[in-house]
Formats: C-alpha cells, structure tokens, sequence
C-alpha cells in the first residue's frame, strides 16, 4: 500500500521511537499494554517497539501495518517476540478494513496510529468487530490539548503542514471522544504530557472496554 509508505520518515520515527523506550513514553507503552491478554490485535505496527511491553498473559500477535518500511523496522523487533516463544503474525492491511473474523480477538492495542489512520471512527467500528465480548483495548495515542491551552494554540498553527512532515500524522485528533462515540467507557484514561514536541504532547493512556 504505497500511499502509506513514507520512509524517510520511518527512519526517523524508528530512531525517536526508539531514543524514547527508557523514558516516559516507554513506561506509557507498558502502562498501555498492562491489561491485554490473549490473542492481540496491533492496529499500526509502526517499528514494533510496543512488542517487548507486552505482559506475559498475550499469548499471540496479530498485526496490521500498510506501509512496507514500516515493516522492516520492525522485523527485528517480530524476530525477538516469536525467539521468545510469542508468535506475530504481521499482515499487510489498514486499520479500516481488517482481514480477520468477527469477534476473533481477545484485546487490541492502539498506539500512536488513531492519528495517522485515514478514519479514525471505521478504525474503531473495526475493532469492536473483531473484539470478542469482555475484551480490552489499551490505548496510547496522541490527542487534542485542552481547549483555552498555548498548546491547543500551537496544535491550530501546526496541523496544517504536521502530516506533510510527520508520514500523514494529525496533531489535533479528539480520540477520547472518538472512542466514547464508539461504545467504549473512556473512564479510566488519563491525559497527560509525555514529550517536549507541543503538537503531540497530550497523550491519551490507558485501558478501555464496551460501555456497560
């Protein structure tokens, strides 16, 4: 899928991504991951550095990446889990149209994709398909600072030229109401900065499943 391939990018992401796995975004990977179990679905490989947060109750992966040089990055990191026992299975597809059965998983993981995907709302109809009842989806996405903020100012200013540079990211996505409108208790997230770059340092983190 070509128009998702941006690998200049990549190789940038790949490096921050991986520059910021001792810190704060990496203790958000694991606060992520904390409740998913069974077989999970990766929405957005990216360069496969949430792949060593997972806990030990997720017994197999599932993921869908579009773009090949995302992929690549993340060979080594798929090599490790499935050398470890962890089978990853990585499918080229996007996140609105996933190749697998209705309720075929048992979590789903959405980390740092919401903001890049082309419909965030089909992405997320998606994963309530494919969820099988009880199931958790940890979220650890980027989003919209609060209204009235200087960073809600510099997320105005930027969004207009932040995909061009950022491999089609947008900085300003209401993902907790996104995720609300989907069906899913949205409680238990938190938002809080975890980076020094202002367009994307609210962060959304936690755990959700189906309201009621």
């Amino acid at each position: 899928m070509a128009k998702h391939n941006h690998p200049i990018f990549t190789r940038v992401y790949r490096t921050i991504a991986r520059m910021e796995d001792s810190g704060d975004v990496g203790r958000a990977r694991t606060e992520a991951a904390r409740h998913l179990h069974g077989r999970l679905l990766v929405i957005g490989l990216g360069p496969g550095e949430d792949l060593h947060h997972l806990p030990a109750e997720v017994r197999e992966v599932v993921a869908v990446e579009p773009s090949p040089s995302m992929r690549a990055a993340a060979a080594d990191q798929v090599a490790r889990s499935r050398q470890g026992g962890r089978p990853v299975e990585v499918i080229d597809a996007v996140g609105e149209s996933l190749p697998l059965p209705d309720a075929s998983v048992d979590s789903v993981l959405l980390a740092y994709v919401l903001c890049t995907v082309e419909d965030p709302d089909r992405v997320l109809a998606e994963v309530d398909r494919v969820l099988r009842p009880g199931g958790t989806v940890g979220v650890l996405e980027h989003v919209v600072a609060h209204e009235g903020t200087w960073m809600r100012r510099v997320q105005r200013a930027a969004s207009p030229w932040w995909p061009a540079v950022a491999g089609g990211c947008r900085c300003d996505r209401d993902t907790r109401s996104a995720l609300a409108a989907a069906g899913f208790d949205v409680g238990p997230l938190v938002q809080r900065n975890l980076v020094n770059v202002p367009p994307v340092a609210p962060a959304l983190i936690g755990t959700v499943r189906r309201a009621g």
